[in-house]
């Protein structure tokens, strides 16, 4: 896919992400993101020296690869949109 040869997939990212007040009216999903940004804090502020750096690059990490499934599902319900509505 092309979106990711460049910076493209970035833009789609962030326009994903700034629908997340969307899902955070689902009280499944909103539990769950609440329950993990607890988590991330709590462990951020116990872990020290080593630990929390590679902590921190492990979220990094995930935030980093989070922006290319936001694209790939975006880019993904762009193609298959109307097929989706059939399952």
């Amino acid at each position: 896919m092309e979106i990711f040869n460049n910076d493209n997939y970035k833009y789609i990212s962030n326009f994903v992400e700034s629908k997340i007040p969307i899902l955070r009216q689902n009280e499944n999903f909103n539990k769950k993101y609440l329950e993990q940004s607890n988590l991330i804090d709590m462990l951020n502020k116990t872990l020290e020296g080593e630990q929390k750096e590679k902590f921190n690059t492990l979220i990094q990490s995930f935030y980093e690869t989070e922006e290319y499934y936001f694209a790939l599902s975006y880019s993904l319900g762009i193609k298959y949109g109307e097929d989706l509505k059939s399952l």
